[in-house]
C-alpha cells in the first residue's frame, strides 16, 4: 500500500512540474528547434498562383538610384491592371508626401485599381516619444486601397515563426496581409505557425524591372495574386527565420499566404488537452514500468518516446498540427528517474544504516591516538612498527595493517643507512634532546618530504615501545623556499615588463607612422575616382564604392593618429606648443568641418558663441583634436533629427568653458568614468553598434590636461550626454583677459 501510494505522488509531483514548465514557457526554447527540425523533414511544394514581384538588385542596377519615383510604382500597377491581376500587396512605405506630381501619380494608378490594392501599415517603436506609433500610407492613397498590417511579430528567441490573422492599429484592427488577401475573417483571435517547409525556391518570382518594363506577358499575371516587395540585400528589409537564418520581410509575408492557401497554418494543441495527454502519459509509463527490470524500463521509455517523436512528424505531415513534444519527453525522464529512485530507497537506506554503525565503531576507538592531528607510530626496541593511527596511516600512505611489522626505517629517506639495532639507539638520542629533530621521511609513493619527529618511549611487560610523533612541515619549508625563489622571480618579470612595455608603445608609435603613409595614397586615389578627375570611372556604383573606400580609408587614418598620438603620450614624447591663438574661430572651425556629417544624419546643431575674442595660448592642433573628438562623438550618439550643442562662454572668473551637449543614447552612470580609459567604449561588446578605437575621450582628457584643463561628463541614459571642458585663466591671452576685465 506504501509503495502504490509512494508511486501515486511521484507520478502526480511529475504531472504538476511538467504541466507548470510547460505553462510558464520554460520548455519553449527547446520544442522550437524540434518544430523547425519537422519542418525541414516535411518539405513541400508552393501552391503554383501567387507571385512575388522583387525589388531585386537587377531592378536597383537598372533603375539607378533609391528610393523610386511614386510614378514608377503607378506604372507597375497599371501594367498589372491591364494585365487583369489579382490582388496586389505593395510592401512599400507611402507614409511620407513626395513631389505633388508623384503621389497624383500613384493616386490615379490605385483609383484605376478600383480598390483591388493592399497598402501596407505599420506598428513601430519610436525612440523620440518613447512609445508605439502607428504609421501608414498618406490619406489620399487609403481612399483608393485597402489597409493591411504588415508586421511580423519574432517569438522570444528573436525568430518570426507566427503570423496573427488581424494587428491593432490606431485603436482597432487591421487585418493581416494573408487575411485580407484571401478575405478570409479578421474578427477570428488567432495566429498560426508559417510552415517553413514549403520550398521558397519553388516560389514563382517576377523581377519589378521586367514588369515595369512590359517583358512579362499579361497571361502570367492574370487573376494571380501579387506580393510587391524589397528582396535586394541592400535595402535592409530581411527577417530572422526558423531554418532559413535571414529571409526577404515579402517572402515571409508571401509563406504565410502560402501556409493558408495550403491549408498548412499550423496551430498547436489546446492547453487543456495538453494536460490530459500529458498526464495520461503518465500514468500509462507508471503502469508499464511497474516491478520490471531497469533495462526493460529504459526500453520502455526510450520506444515511447521514440513513437511520440515519430507520431508528432506523422501528424504534422497529415494535418496543420503541430504537437508539443518536449513536455512528453520531460514527462518521461521524470518518471524514468522517480521509479528509480523510488527502486533504490530501500538499498539506499541500508547502506546509511551500515554507516551509521560504521561510524560508531569508529568513535569507541581509541579516540585521542587515532583522531589526533599529527601522526603516531608506535614501534618495538628493534625498530618494527606495531601500529599507526589515521594521520599516520595518511601521511605515510599506508593502511594500519600493511604498516603493521615493517622496519620503521623504511619511513625514513635513506632505509638502508641504519640497520634495527643502531635504529633503537637513535631514537633515543632523539628523545633525550627534548626537542623536535627534523628529518626526510618517505611515504609508500616513494615521495621525500620534511618533517619534526618528536620521541617518546613507554615500557610495556618489559619490553621498550617507542612512541614516535611525527609532523608534515613539508608544505612550510617549501614555501618558504618558493618564497624567496618567488621574490627572485618577480623582480625579473617586474624589469621585463617594463622593457615590453617600452617596446610595445615603440612599436605602436612606428607602426603608426608606417601606415600613415599607404593610407595617405589610398584616401588620395578614392578621392581621384570618386571626383572623376582623370575621367568617367563608368557604372555610378563605383563612385558609391570609391566613396566608401575614401570614408573607410579616412577612418582608419583618424584611428592611426589617435594611436600615433596616444604612443606618443605614453612615452612622453608629445612636445606642447605654447602659442596665441582665437577660440571661437577653433570653435567654428571645428563645426564647419563636422556639419557634413551632421548633415548626413538630419541633426541640428546649436551654437552659442560669444562676439567678443577670446584668445588662449598653448597648442592649438591638441586643444582642436580635443574638441573635435568631443564633438564627433556627440554627432555619433546621437540619432537622427536629434540636436547638438556647442557653447564657448568666458567665466566671471576667468576662466573659460566649452560646452558639448546632445540628447543622444546617454552614459550609465556607472560607466561615465571608464569612457576616459583606453580602447573603452561604455557601448562595447559583441553588440556594439559604433565604430571607433575607444581612444577619442582619452586623448581629449589628456591633450586638455596638457593644457592644466578639466573634462566632466555628464549624462543620463536615454536623455543625452553633456561634456565640459574648462581651461584655466592663467593660460588667457595677456591682452584678452584686460579686455574681458
Amino acid at each position: 500500500m506504501k509503495v502504490t501510494t509512494r508511486r501515486g505522488s511521484a507520478c502526480l509531483l511529475v504531472c504538476l512540474v511538467t504541466i507548470a514548465a510547460f505553462a510558464g514557457g520554460a520548455l519553449e526554447p527547446l520544442e522550437r528547434p524540434l518544430i523547425d527540425l519537422r519542418m525541414r523533414l516535411l518539405e513541400r511544394e508552393a501552391h503554383p498562383q501567387p507571385i512575388v514581384i522583387e525589388i531585386d538588385p537587377q531592378s536597383i542596377s537598372a533603375i539607378g538610384r533609391w528610393p523610386w519615383p511614386r510614378s514608377l510604382h503607378a506604372l507597375l500597377l497599371d501594367r498589372l491592371t491591364a494585365a487583369g491581376a489579382g490582388d496586389v500587396f505593395l510592401d512599400i512605405d507611402f507614409s511620407l508626401p513626395s513631389e505633388e506630381s508623384e503621389d497624383a501619380a500613384l493616386e490615379g494608378a490605385l483609383s484605376r485599381r478600383e480598390g483591388h490594392t493592399l497598402l501596407a501599415a505599420f506598428r513601430q517603436w519610436s525612440e523620440a516619444q518613447q512609445a508605439y506609433v502607428d504609421i501608414g500610407p498618406l490619406p489620399r492613397f487609403t481612399v483608393q486601397g485597402r489597409l493591411v498590417s504588415a508586421n511580423l511579430i519574432p517569438s522570444q528567441d528573436g525568430l518570426v515563426r507566427e503570423v496573427p490573422m488581424s494587428l491593432p492599429w490606431r485603436g482597432s484592427k487591421l487585418p493581416g496581409v494573408a487575411t485580407a488577401m484571401l478575405q478570409l475573417d479578421a474578427a477570428v483571435q488567432r495566429s498560426f505557425f508559417i510552415d517553413f517547409g514549403i520550398d521558397t525556391s519553388s516560389i514563382a518570382r517576377l523581377s519589378y524591372i521586367d514588369v515595369v518594363s512590359g517583358n512579362v506577358g499579361p497571361e502570367l499575371l492574370a487573376g494571380r495574386p501579387i506580393y510587391v516587395g524589397a528582396t535586394a540585400i541592400e535595402l535592409g528589409d530581411m527577417l530572422a527565420v526558423p531554418n532559413h537564418r535571414v529571409m526577404p520581410g515579402i517572402v515571409v509575408q508571401m509563406l504565410a499566404l502560402q501556409s493558408l492557401m495550403l491549408e498548412r497554418d499550423l496551430q498547436r494543441l489546446p492547453f487543456w488537452l495538453m494536460v490530459l495527454s500529458v498526464c495520461g502519459f503518465v500514468l500509462l509509463l507508471a503502469f508499464l514500468t511497474r516491478q520490471r527490470s531497469y533495462n526493460t524500463n529504459l526500453l520502455i521509455i526510450c520506444g515511447g518516446n521514440a513513437l511520440l517523436w515519430g507520431g508528432a512528424v506523422a501528424v504534422q505531415a497529415a494535418a496543420p498540427v503541430v504537437l508539443d513534444v518536449v513536455p512528453f519527453t520531460l514527462a518521461s525522464c521524470g518518471t524514468g528517474a522517480l521509479s528509480f529512485l523510488l527502486r533504490f530507497r530501500s538499498v539506499a537506506a541500508s547502506l546509511v544504516n551500515e554507516t551509521l554503525a560504521r561510524n560508531r565503531s569508529e568513535k569507541l576507538m581509541g579516540a585521542v591516538a587515532q583522531n589526533a592531528f599529527d601522526a603516531l607510530i608506535t614501534a618495538d626496541s628493534n625498530g618494527a612498527i606495531r601500529s599507526i593511527n589515521k594521520a599516520a596511516s595518511e601521511m605515510f600512505g599506508l593502511t594500519p595493517g600493511a604498516a603493521e611489522g615493517r622496519a620503521l626505517a623504511e619511513l625514513l629517506a635513506r632505509p638502508n643507512a641504519l640497520s634495527r639495532q643502531p635504529l633503537a639507539g637513535a631514537l633515543r638520542q632523539i628523545k633525550s634532546a627534548g626537542r623536535p629533530r627534523r628529518l626526510v621521511c618517505r611515504r609508500s609513493n616513494g615521495e621525500l618530504f620534511y618533517a619534526d619527529l618528536t620521541i617518546g618511549e613507554l615500557v610495556e611487560d618489559g619490553a621498550s615501545v617507542f612512541v614516535l610523533m611525527v609532523r608534515d612541515i613539508d608544505r612550510r619549508v617549501k614555501a618558504e623556499r618558493r618564497l624567496l625563489t618567488r621574490e627572485r622571480e618577480l623582480r625579473r618579470a617586474k624589469t621585463d615588463a617594463e622593457v615590453a612595455n617600452q617596446s610595445k608603445t615603440e612599436f605602436l608609435a612606428n607602426m603608426s607612422h608606417e601606415l600613415k603613409t599607404p593610407l595617405n595614397a589610398i584616401i588620395g586615389f578614392a578621392e581621384i575616382m570618386e571626383q572623376e578627375l582623370l575621367g568617367p570611372v563608368g557604372k555610378p556604383q563605383y563612385l558609391a564604392y570609391a566613396k566608401d573606400i575614401r570614408e573607410s580609408g579616412q577612418r582608419l587614418y583618424h584611428t592611426v593618429s589617435d594611436v600615433l598620438e596616444f604612443s606618443r603620450i605614453e612615452i612622453d614624447d608629445l612636445v606642447v606648443q605654447d602659442q596665441a591663438f582665437s577660440l571661437l574661430e577653433l570653435c567654428h572651425r571645428i563645426a564647419s568641418r563636422l556639419a557634413p556629417r551632421i548633415a548626413e544624419k538630419s541633426q541640428h546643431l546649436e551654437t552659442v558663441l560669444p562676439a567678443a575674442e577670446l584668445r588662449f595660448r598653448g597648442d592649438e592642433r591638441l586643444l582642436g583634436l580635443a574638441l573635435a573628438h568631443i564633438l564627433s562623438n556627440a554627432v555619433k550618439f546621437t540619432p537622427p533629427q536629434g540636436r547638438i550643442g556647442l557653447t564657448l562662454e568666458d567665466h566671471a572668473d576667468g576662466g573659460i568653458a566649452i560646452t558639448v551637449s546632445d540628447n543622444g543614447v546617454g552614459i550609465e552612470p556607472d560607466k561615465i568614468e571608464s569612457c576616459f580609459d583606453a580602447f573603452t567604449q561604455a557601448n562595447s561588446g559583441l553588440e556594439r553598434s559604433h565604430e571607433g578605437a575607444g581612444l577619442g575621450l582619452t586623448l581629449a582628457k589628456r591633450f586638455i590636461e596638457l593644457h592644466q584643463g578639466t573634462i566632466v561628463l555628464q549624462s543620463e541614459l536615454g536623455q543625452g550626454t553633456t561634456a565640459t571642458i574648462t581651461l584655466p585663466e592663467a593660460r588667457r591671452e595677456a591682452g584678452d583677459l584686460l579686455r574681458s576685465a
